[in-house]
């Protein structure tokens, strides 16, 4: 939904202070209806850092729909799907991380506009892919090719060879704009009461991938710490994890180690817990 965010601000959808009205069901088409994840409620009017924020289906459903208005106002689906991957591109969601491991090919969406900008439709991607994609975000636009070695060295030392990560491209975006984006961010773990005495700020977006009807969805949950002056992403996946609480909710171990927020022993207790918090699979 970042993404989605971007694509609409820079194609004038909106702008950082208009706002579209979720009533909890989007009827744009006459044929049919897609809810939003809260209904029979409705968030109400937002704006794109309150899109990202409540993760408002309605919200991005209708910037799918925008997207995808020609020049006569007459609904295009494919250029609204032009418009998805020019931005997805952006962020590189349309090709390998770079990591020196075999790595499936990812897809942005190639069906189903209205669906896509919320994550919806035929996308899929790596987790090592969402990784580079939420550090473009975090770093306000410098996509790099990822990389898993830091350096070569000989027995005594010496460099061999230097690794250091190349840049694939810039997304050069207005202050402000990286400003909503990363608002919303931080407000979506804001939320989640789990990591209010962590110690660290970080802002994330959890999400839901459904893959399939007899199995459990995908947990995922991407993010970046510190706020302030970010040093860290983490993104997290657990296969058929249910729901991407329990992703946030390991994410949240991972700031703990790395920051030395905990001693290791208190975060590999070798038991699972269910966070404290009420879980949805609602994003």
């Amino acid at each position: 939904k970042m993404v989605s965010s971007t694509a609409a601000l820079c194609e004038n959808v909106v702008d950082i202070h208009s706002k579209i009205k979720c009533t909890g069901i989007f009827d744009r088409f006459t044929n049919e209806q897609y809810r939003c994840w809260v209904h029979p409620g409705a968030h109400g009017s937002l704006n794109v850092t309150g899109g990202i924020e409540n993760s408002c289906n309605a919200f991005f459903y209708e910037v799918g729909y925008q997207l995808s208005q020609d020049e006569t106002g007459s609904y295009d689906a494919q250029l609204g799907l032009d418009n998805l991957f020019k931005y997805a591109d952006m962020f590189g969601l349309s090709d390998k991380s770079g990591i020196e491991i075999e790595e499936s090919m990812p897809e942005v969406s190639d069906e189903y506009p209205v669906l896509s900008a919320i994550g919806q439709g035929t996308n899929n991607y790596t987790t090592a892919g969402l990784a580079r994609y939420v550090t473009t975000v975090a770093n306000n636009g410098t996509c790099y090719d990822l990389t898993l070695l830091d350096k070569v060295t000989d027995a005594n030392g010496n460099l061999i060879m230097d690794y250091s990560p190349t840049i694939r491209n810039i997304v050069e975006l207005p202050t402000n704009y990286w400003n909503a984006i990363h608002t919303g961010m931080k407000r979506v773990v804001e939320k989640k009461a789990y990591y209010s005495d962590l110690g660290v700020v970080v802002a994330g977006k959890t999400g839901t991938a459904e893959e399939s009807r007899s199995r459990a969805n995908h947990a995922l949950f991407v993010s970046y710490a510190p706020y302030e002056n970010p040093e860290i992403t983490v993104s997290t996946r657990i296969a058929f994890g249910y729901t991407s609480e329990y992703a946030a909710n390991l994410t949240r171990d991972i700031y703990k180690y790395y920051f030395g927020l905990a001693e290791e022993d208190d975060i590999l207790t070798g038991t699972a817990a269910i966070p404290d918090a009420e879980v949805t699979t609602a994003d």
